[in-house]
């Protein structure tokens, strides 16, 4: 009755789905596929069944790492993609060619369910089955879509989870079988052993089989389509409108963005986020998380879209370069009592033990402690880690929020973690230094370290805080130490990575040699000078604006892309930021929409950050990866809202500045109840709106064709405000002192004293 195709080695008989299958095993037990193309099978067959069908690479997305920037989707899977084809080749010399389908008559194993040990397959965790295990109406349209039989049986492997059936003309005796993988897909699919019913066998009613007719027709197509569109968000299915979502115990400042459909999503990505990062970033005691305890993971950094709620992730660990990000903009958003704690906290990781360098600093994940000197992954010198924390502990008195009493308290703290970075300069022979930074971490390479752009210069701006806050105690010196030091390192990542570029003259640039996907690290002056200095650095430091705006078109020129999401802090974020800070309007504005978007899902956790974003090459849907809410994606996309809303305080002592950007298209952007550092170093809630059109406001300005109305209400005194962009230096003024006018890239802005109004 059935015919089966012969393993070479040690031969087992199998019965799945009551179907007889030749298996091998290997010397753990465990089926083996079948690991040649071309198969003779010599005979005539009603039906021929494949046992496997799973996956055989363990990544449905790549890791970490430069092959988006590359244009490089090999490893990416989605359903519908083609992974293989079966050609069945008659003696006549005529054939059958079966697709393989991803989602139709192939699925994943071993993030999907969980390998058994003696397999030895990469899991992370698994399984990652939502939402097909909560959701009906999900699980539904995946058992449509599949057109595989299941071994249920609990010693079901990769390599006997599924039969594919496959009904065939029984007239015409079979030659030979080929199991060609798809050259454009590196996932392959496992085939283990294939059996076919012998001609004029029965068929059972029980077997699901498919037919020529299926593929030709693509019978399959409108399944995987609705079963795609459950799993991924497409573009062409985002919301028209999205109503600001209420959140119960909401206590940020209040932040609308209005005029289009996803100025109302980020409205609500803002939301979110802020309450997330503030309540589960943080516990009331200052202890910090990576990632918001038992949040959902999306198949750590090789899913497929599936996920699984309540995983930990990083819920355990204090990753530097995350929780410096998120407790910044924490504080700048007003978050006082709940920071104050978390330094005190990181103040004691500051001291925890490291086997590599046994000096004060923090590390990668300052609350892990090395077992040994073979377990230095978290021993390097993460200076951009160390640098995260530092720029944090500076806002907290920059935005007032502790003062000198509390900085002479913290003396030894704060010196402790500023001594670091001198006696990397002292101690050549240990930390590698020459004339910059030698750094362990995912800016460089982790384990053996390299000299990169981003660390260094982020160290040297963080050295500058620090030399703020110790002339603020009255330790000139020990400040001009660490400022000459700062510059010194300026000075010299200038030496080693400015590139005379053929177009555009001197521009930045820097390693990509870990797993960061892009070069958007390069523009790292653009995103700490908004944390230090300013909003407008086209206004005050005209000579960086200039440099990294001739950084960006070499950037373009290397990799751009409006999705950048493969990390959604170190791409999408630190790209939109980019934009927003060279006000380029139209980057800018399709950088923040697809921000909005990637946060966006129709039916499973909407709006908070995803670590990153798989997206398809056509850039019609994408899907989530990794854990939601991982503390600097989280970070960056927060911070967008703080530069779009424009109020800035960064720099007290000179007066509040307000720098509003509407993206094009969108209409409106408010906030109620922000918080504002005073040059007094005091604190005081803020209101603000900024709005395409005449109406009721303190400022309205145009150039005949676009107009603007500026509006604010609170006990801070507005130095000016920069209203625009406009089309036409000739703008017009009510209700301020009109200032100069400025031609910003191709668009002008007119700046108007608040002092006048």
């Amino acid at each position: 009755m059935f015919y089966q195709y012969q393993q070479t080695e040690k031969p087992e008989t199998l019965e799945v789905c009551g179907i007889p299958f030749s298996v091998s095993r290997n010397e753990r037990g465990v089926v083996r596929k079948i690991d040649r193309e071309t198969l003779a099978f010599p005979a005539a067959c009603e039906a021929l069944f494949f046992l496997g069908m799973a996956t055989d690479s363990d990544y449905c997305s790549e890791w970490w790492a430069q092959n988006e920037a590359m244009y490089d989707h090999s490893i990416r899977l989605f359903l519908g993609d083609r992974l293989m084809r079966i050609r069945v080749i008659f003696e006549d010399r005529t054939e059958d060619l079966i697709s393989v389908i991803f989602g139709v008559n192939a699925w994943n194993y071993n993030l999907y369910y969980r390998p058994k040990e003696e397999e030895q397959l990469m899991a992370f965790d698994a399984p990652y089955q939502e939402p097909f295990v909560s959701d009906p109406n999900a699980k539904a349209l995946k058992d449509a879509a599949m057109k595989l039989m299941e071994n249920t049986s609990e010693s079901a492997e990769k390599c006997t989870k599924w039969v594919f059936g496959y009904r065939l003309r029984s007239d015409k005796k079979i030659k030979e079988i080929m199991l060609l993988r798809e050259d454009s897909k590196r996932a392959n699919v496992a085939v283990s052993a294939v059996t076919g019913l012998l001609a004029g066998g029965e068929l059972r009613p029980e077997w699901t089989l498919v037919d020529q007719d299926f593929f030709l027709s693509r019978a399959y197509y409108a399944d995987i389509d609705r079963l795609a569109r459950r799993l991924y968000q497409f573009r062409d299915e985002l919301p028209a409108s999205d109503a600001k979502k209420e959140i119960e115990g909401f206590d940020a400042p209040d932040v609308t963005f209005s005029g289009a459909p996803m100025a109302e999503v980020y409205t609500n990505v803002y939301r979110a986020n802020i309450m997330d990062m503030a309540h589960g970033k943080i516990e009331d005691d200052g202890r910090s998380h990576t990632s918001t305890p038992y949040t959902c993971n999306f198949g750590c950094y090789l899913g497929f879209g599936t996920f699984k709620e309540n995983s930990d992730s990083y819920g355990g660990h204090v990753w530097t370069r995350d929780i410096g990000r998120t407790l910044m903009e924490l504080t700048n958003f007003g978050y006082f009592k709940r920071v104050v704690p978390a330094a005190d906290y990181l103040h004691k990781l500051l001291y925890y033990p490291s086997v590599r360098f046994p000096i004060p600093h923090w590390k990668r994940v300052a609350n892990l402690v090395a077992k040994d000197e073979n377990d230095l992954f978290n021993e390097g010198k993460e200076n951009d880690g160390h640098a995260a924390v530092m720029l944090f502990i500076f806002t907290l008195f920059r935005k007032g929020v502790v003062d000198r009493q509390w900085l002479q308290e913290h003396r030894k703290e704060l010196k402790d973690a500023a001594d670091y970075y001198l006696w990397q300069k002292a101690h050549p022979k240990e930390s590698n230094f020459t004339d910059i930074l030698f750094s362990e971490s995912e800016t460089s390479t982790q384990i053996t370290g390299g000299y990169d752009l981003f660390s260094n210069l982020i160290s040297s701006f963080a050295l500058l805080g620090y030399a703020e806050l110790f002339r603020e105690i009255g330790e000139a010196d020990y400040a001009s130490e660490l400022a000459d030091f700062a510059g010194a390192l300026r000075e010299a990542a200038g030496r080693h990575f400015l590139m005379e570029h053929p177009r555009y003259g001197k521009v930045y640039t820097d390693t990509t040699d870990d797993c960061w996907t892009y070069e958007y690290k390069r523009m790292v002056d653009l995103l700490i000078y908004s944390d230090m200095f300013g909003y407008d650095m086209s206004y005050e430091h005209p000579e960086w604006f200039d440099l990294l705006n001739r950084t960006f078109l070499a950037q373009k020129e290397v990799f751009y892309a409006p999705e950048s999401g493969r990390q959604m802090g170190y791409g999408q974020g630190y790209l939109t930021q980019s934009a927003i800070m060279l006000d380029r309007y139209e980057e800018m504005t399709e950088c923040i929409e697809t921000a909005a978007m990637f946060c966006y899902h129709h039916t499973d956790h909407s709006y908070i950050v995803p670590e990153g974003v798989i997206v398809h090459g056509s850039k019609r849907f994408w899907y989530r990866n990794s854990d939601l809410g991982n503390a600097v994606q989280q970070a960056e996309i927060v911070k967008c809202a703080r530069l779009l809303l424009g109020i800035d305080d960064i720099a007290p002592e000179r007066g509040l500045r307000l720098v509003p950007r509407l993206p094009d298209g969108w209409t409106s952007l408010e906030t109620e109840a922000y918080t504002v550092t005073k040059a007094d170093r005091t604190v005081v809630p803020f209101s603000f709106s900024y709005r395409r059109g005449t109406g009721a406001g303190k400022i309205t300005a145009s150039d005949g064709e676009c107009s603007y109305t500026a509006d604010w209400n609170g006990d801070a005194a507005v130095d000016w405000i920069r209203m625009g962009p406009f089309n036409r230096p000739e703008i017009q003024i009510a209700g301020g002192a009109k200032g100069s006018v400025r031609k910003i890239q191709d668009r002008y802005f007119v700046y108007v004293k608040g002092s006048q109004i």
